[in-house]
């Protein structure tokens, strides 16, 4: 998950500035969390408009997926990778894993 500066989400389409990194390879790939557009920045782009991770491996917190519900497409604009199936808006609930299997569990729908 990556925080765009403003330059960069404007150059690109105006696409939202939270958005999530699904591959590196010579450019950055990114699809936006509400829209599910997806972008590539290449290298001189990113060079220009450098970003970085907000938060890193050592911050993340382990989840279980309890289920997952998948949205209408009809209420969000449909990118290319939509229409490919390669990503799809979903609802999920979730619990964290050191929580699962006690009596205090409390679960999240995103």
């Amino acid at each position: 998950m990556v925080l765009l500066p403003p330059a960069l989400a404007k150059v690109i389409g105006g696409i939202g500035p939270i958005v999530l990194v699904y591959k590196v390879t010579t450019s950055v790939h990114i699809v936006d969390i509400h829209t599910m557009r997806t972008h590539e920045i290449d290298d001189v782009r990113y060079w220009r408009h450098e970003f970085k991770a907000i938060a890193g491996r050592e911050r993340l917190t382990e989840f279980t997926v309890l289920g997952v519900e998948a949205l209408d497409e009809k209420d969000f604009s449909v990118s290319r990778a939509t229409i490919k199936q390669k990503f799809r808006m979903v609802q999920v609930e979730v619990c964290r894993t050191d929580e699962f299997g006690t009596e205090n569990l409390r679960t999240f729908i995103i």
